[in-house]
Formats: structure tokens, sequence, C-alpha cells
């Protein structure tokens, strides 16, 4: 009786806890009084471990909605489970009590509950709840900057998770410990251990949890710094972005579009930094995330310094560090005082420089020094050692355990010796029974000796069976031999060709981005001889000049656009096709110089598509522009067309151009190429087209060449 009574009040909670929640999700910020009076209502009417059980589920679910609701309900749990003198729960609540006060910087208070939450674990040997101790502990000592110990505390927590075999909690000691390795510069280390986490909660299938583990793992990646990991960093912030819009996790946008604003500011790259910054500050704001807006206001002063504007640095990192003394975070003052002593020191204010430069120093020392580097080190062979030892534990109980399976072999040896004896006395029997039948005696010598004989030939038989595998053995060493060598022919020859692919994309992708420098100059230049110029034919010479530099110019932004459509990694996402193509052919209306062209549209693919929509637009546009520029009338017309058939989006591009003279079919869509003498274009749209069309899986054919030239695309479904 008393297990179907808890059986209906585990029911009826649950039921209450959805309808609960459901009300409260949209107000993060307001209770209403009659919901908090049916709750403590359901908490009593529970008795006994019940309602340990009700106060436990219910702190967990509201302990992300209202830090003083949480606080209430775990801290009656902690009374109820002392006065039912059950430790396992006193445990878990003194855990819950912990994580309440890190929400309100009581950080002594909190190291307090788990120090009592660890030793009541140890006591008992509760080994699922010593391991959340340790984490709370991890987390203490995380936000005291004390890294060689919170990464003892998750290093024990971890050990504890992978004997228990509890793989989901392992994400979380996996991406606390690539916490701390982030913090002391370790980037590469931190990777490492993000990866591990993300990797089990995709194995596992929980990838709304996956936001932050996308969010830092672009972190670390933005702290390497080369081309390839700023590419692998922004890729995990858009990542994030996406499934934090798709699981409404809000708050953690902000921390996404910082971590973009940090490579554009890193790349010098300060419009685009100030854009992700702004956006970071409003989700900030939202959301109460005071150290995401400090960290905000320090990229704003890093910007505005290098753009020499220092008192507007000045100004934003003043923000930054009054946010920062309220949360007592160490280690972003530090980097705070290293920014205004740069900034002191470019006023040629020096006093004010060496005095921050100073603050800087101290407070590097006392949170990084040569102590801190030992203990992690120390952490580090003592967790091997652990790990070495527990090998060796198991190595011992296989020996163990081979032992006992060798006396069983010896058993049976024994009882096979004995049965061998036994027919060994009846054979004996049997003979003195067959020498008293001499008739049969005859027949048996002869059945023998027939026996004897087909042994004789099975024994040749085998020796030249073993003269033919020695053979095929030496034969097949031979070929493995040469296996092996052609094997590492290819693969020097593929090293020796990504490595040149690799310097080419870097030598294309360099040359291009260091040309528009000198371009941007010339035509400076160039406008200004227009100025100083006195007469007209001096002003054509410099009109030429100015058309020429703008092709250059236009050919360089088409390379780099050429180079960052191989390097992207489509982002797929639902998109109407119909309305982008109106959206970019609208886009092109009004970009281009030359808008003397009609563009009529017949588009019936008007519904949900999986695609990239950056690479999908790019598409349509380069399309356009190739039109555009091999028209050769007055009434020049682009027709777009759109369908879709057997599951896969079909684009059809015609226009009335120059089209594609005879025996030029198969060189359209070469790099460079050009099929009219008319000036204008790069030979660069139809092959960005096409390698974009690959991008997404797709294929894109010459239909028909010659006027009227007809493209046809053909997307596949891409599931998402």
């Amino acid at each position: 009786m008393g297990f179907k009574e808890g059986k209906k009040l585990k029911i009826v909670l649950f039921r209450y806890i959805l309808i609960f929640f459901g009300f409260t999700a949209t107000w993060h910020n307001a209770i209403s009084q009659v919901n908090i009076d049916s709750l403590d209502l359901l908490i009593s009417k529970a008795e006994g471990k019940k309602k340990l059980w009700v106060l436990s589920k219910v702190g967990y679910y509201i302990s992300n909605i209202d830090n003083n609701l949480y606080y209430k309900y775990s801290q009656q749990g902690l009374e109820e489970s002392l006065s039912q003198n059950d430790s396992l729960y006193v445990s878990y609540f003194l855990i819950d009590i912990g994580y309440h006060h890190i929400r309100k910087g009581a950080y002594q208070d909190a190291l307090n509950s788990f120090d009592r939450s660890k030793l009541i674990s140890e006591k008992n040997n509760y080994r699922e709840a010593l391991a959340s101790a340790y984490t709370g502990l991890g987390v203490i000592y995380y936000e005291l900057n004390l890294y060689d110990k919170a990464l003892q505390c998750h290093t024990k927590s971890l050990v504890i998770k992978e004997e228990l075999g509890k793989k989901k909690h392992l994400g979380v000691s996996f991406n606390n410990i690539g916490l701390i390795y982030y913090k002391i510069d370790d980037p590469v280390r931190a990777l490492e251990y993000f990866k591990k986490s993300l990797d089990i909660k995709l194995e596992i299938g929980d990838t709304s949890k996956s936001v932050l583990n996308y969010i830092n793992i672009g972190l670390a990646y933005s702290e390497i710094s080369d081309s390839i990991s700023d590419l692998r960093a922004k890729e995990s912030f858009r990542t994030s972005i996406k499934l934090a819009n798709d699981y409404n996790q809000n708050f953690r946008i902000g921390e996404a579009y910082s971590g973009l604003a940090k490579i554009f500011v890193e790349n010098l790259e300060y419009d685009s930094a100030k854009y992700f910054i702004n956006l970071s500050i409003e989700e900030s704001i939202k959301n109460n995330f005071k150290k995401l807006e400090s960290s905000n206001y320090y990229l704003l002063s890093r910007i505005a310094f290098q753009e020499k504007e220092y008192n507007l640095a000045i100004k934003y990192l003043e923000r930054s560090q009054n946010l920062l003394y309220k949360l007592n975070d160490k280690s972003r003052i530090k980097n705070n005082y290293g920014l205004y002593s740069e900034i002191f020191e470019a006023k040629n204010m020096l006093d004010s420089a060496f005095y921050y430069q100073k603050k800087f120093s101290v407070m590097k020392d006392s949170i990084f020094n040569e102590e801190l580097a030992n203990n992690l080190a120390n952490v580090q062979i003592a967790t091997f050692q652990e790990q070495s030892q527990r090998k060796i534990a198991e190595k011992e109980e296989t020996i163990s355990k081979n032992k006992l399976f060798s006396l069983f072999l010896l058993s049976i040896l024994a009882l096979s010796i004995a049965l061998i004896v036994v027919i060994f006395r009846n054979y004996a029997h049997t003979n003195r029974i067959n020498r008293q039948l001499n008739d049969s005696q005859t027949e048996i010598e002869a059945q023998k000796e027939n026996l004897e004989h087909k042994n004789t030939q099975l024994a040749d038989a085998q020796v030249t069976i073993q003269r033919q595998n020695q053979v095929l053995k030496n034969i097949n060493v031979e070929l493995d031999n040469k296996v092996k060598e052609r094997t590492l022919e290819l693969d020097r020859s593929n090293h020796e060709l990504e490595k040149a692919v690799k310097d080419l994309d870097q030598f294309i992708y360099k040359t291009s981005h260091d040309l528009r420098g000198p371009i941007a100059t010339m035509q400076g230049i160039i406008n200004l001889g227009v100025m100083d110029a006195g007469d007209e034919k001096s002003i054509g010479y410099f009109n030429m000049l100015h058309k020429v530099s703008n092709k250059l110019n236009n050919v360089l932004h088409r390379l780099i656009e050429v180079h960052e459509t191989y390097l992207t990694n489509p982002v797929i996402i639902n998109i109407d096709p119909k309305q982008e193509i109106i959206n970019t052919i609208d886009d092109f209306s009004q970009s281009s110089i030359n808008t003397d062209i009609t563009i009529i549209t017949d588009l019936r693919a008007n519904s949900v598509w999986n695609s990239d929509k950056m690479l999908f637009k790019l598409i349509i546009k380069n399309m356009l522009q190739n039109a555009l520029h091999y028209k050769d009338n007055s009434h020049a017309e682009i027709k777009v067309k759109s369908e879709y058939k057997k599951d896969k989006l079909r684009i059809l591009f015609e226009d009335n151009g120059f089209g594609i003279q005879e025996g030029d079919e198969d060189k359209v869509f070469n790099i460079f190429f050009k099929g009219s003498p008319t000036p204008g274009g790069t030979g660069l749209e139809i092959y960005t087209a096409k390698v974009a069309v690959e991008k997404l899986g797709g294929i894109m054919k010459l239909k028909k060449p010659l006027k009227n030239t007809i493209f046809e695309i053909i997307l596949p479904t891409i599931k998402v």
C-alpha cells in the first residue's frame, strides 16, 4: 500500500511541476505567491523519505528560476533530512546550499557547505555524492583563482565518475578541467578537454546542453593565433548561437557574440567587432550577466586604445572595472590593469602607467606563480599515479581469475587421466576377449592394415599442403612489403600535396588582402591627381587609371570571396528559397551601377528548405553578376526560375547575352574563363557559384550555350 501511495505522490508531483514551470518559464523574475503556496502544500502532504524526495525535485527544478526559493527548499530539505537521520540526503542538500551561496558570491559559506558534504560522503562511502561535492569545491576554488586546488578537486570528481560509469556526468568534469587550463593560458590543453566534453554530450544525444561546449571551444580556438583556428572559432560560435536559438537558451548567445567580437578585435576588424560587442552587451544586460558585460567594455576599451581615442578607452575601462570590483574577479581585474598601463604610457603619463603596471604585476604574481605551476604539475602526476594503481589492481584481479581458471583446468586434466585409465583397462579386457574370437581377428587385422595405409597417404598429403602453405606465405610476405612501400610513397605524396595546397591557399589569401591596401592608396592618389590636374587630357588619363584600379580591386575581392567560399563549412538552417532569391535580386539591383537589365522571375519553390543562407545567396548573386557583365544589347534580360523536383531544388538562369562560343563549353567553369570579348567581369563569377553549389552537395550544368544561355543548378535535400 505504501509503494502505491509513493508512486501516486510522484506522479502528482511530476504533473504539478510541469504545470508550475510551464507558467513560470516566461517570468524568471516573478513567481506568484499562489504557486509558492501550492508547492508548500504539496510538500506538507508528503511524509518520511517521500518528503525528502519531493524537496529535492522541487529544489532542482526551481534552481535556475529563483535563487532565494532554491535556498528555502534546500534549507528545509537539510533540516528534514537531519531530523530523519538520512545522511545521504544531508549530503545532497548541503551541495544545493553551496551552489546557492556561489550565486550570491558568499564563497566561504559555499566552501563550508561543500566541505561538510564531502566529509559525510567519505565517511559513508557515498561515491556519487562525493563526486558532486568535489565538483562544487572545484567551482569555488576556480572562482577564487586557486586553480591548482580546483584542478585537484575536478580530477578527483572525474576519477569517481569513471569508476561509477557515469558517462553523462563525465562531460561536466572535462568541461570544468578545460576551463582551468583556459584560465592559465594553455588553450591547446583546454581545447582537448572541451572536445572530450562535447563528444560525450553528442554521443548520448544531449545536444541541448552542448551550447556552452561550443562557446568554450570557440574561446580556446581564438587563443591559438592562426587563420585556421580563427575560422574554427567562428564556426563554433555560430553553431552555439544556432543551438541557443533552437533550445531557447538566449542567455548563452551574448557569450558567443563576445567571442566573435574578440576574434575581430585580434584581426583589427573593428567595425565588425563593435557590432557583435553591442549585441553581446544587450544580451548581458538583459540576463544580468555582469562578467560578460565587463568583458565587453574591456574589448571596447581595447578598440578605442588602438584607434588612439585614449579618453574613451579609459571611460570603457572604468565601466568594466566597476563591475569587476563587485564580482571580485581578480583575473579580469588584472587584465584591466595591464590595459590601463598601456593607455597611460601612450598618453605619456608615465607615473600612472608605472602605477598600473606594478598593480598588474603584483596581481599576476598572486594568481600565476611558480608554486601554482608546480602544484598543477603535481596534481597531474598524482592523477596519473592513481590511474596506474587502478590499472595494476585490475591486472592483479585478472591474474587471480587466471589462477582460478588454471586450477579448474588441472582438475579437468586429472579427471581426463582417470577416464583414460578406465578406458585402457576396458580396452585390455576387450583384447583378451578378441583373442578368443579367431574368426574376427583376421578381419580386424586386415582393417588395421588398410587404415595404416590410408594414414600414410594422409601424412604425405599433409606434407605437400605444408610446402604449398610455405610458398603462399613467402608470396604474401613479398606482397605485404610491396604494399607497405607503395603506402609510404602515397603518404609522402599526399603530405607534399596537402602542404602545396595549404601554401597556395595561404599565398592567395595573403596576396589578395595585402594588395588591397596599395590599390586603395593608389585610388586615393588618382583622386588627388584628378583634383590637381589642370587639363582634360590629364584628367582622362587619371580616369583610365581609376577604372583599371577598380577592375583590379574587383578581381582581388572576387579572389577573397572564392577563398572564403572554399573554407566555409555550411551552417544549415531553414530558409525560404523564393524569399532569399527576391532579397538577393533587390540587393543586386540596388548595388549595381548598370541597372539597364530586366530580371524576370518564376519562383515556384516557396516552402521551407534546408541550406546555408550565405552560400545560397552567393550563388544567386554571382549568376546575376555574370549575366550583367556579358549582356550584348540594350534590352538585356535575365530569367530566374525555381522549382522543387524529386525532393531537390532546381534553379534555372537564362540570359540573352553573348552566350558561350562553340568549343568553349568545357571551359566555362574554369577559373578566370571569360566567354565574351567585352570588358567587365573577372571570369570568377561562374567559378565562385560552382564552388558554392558543390559546398552544398549540388551540381551545376550548362544546359544551353549559345544565345539565351541557360545554366541549371540542382541542390539536394540536406538533413539538419
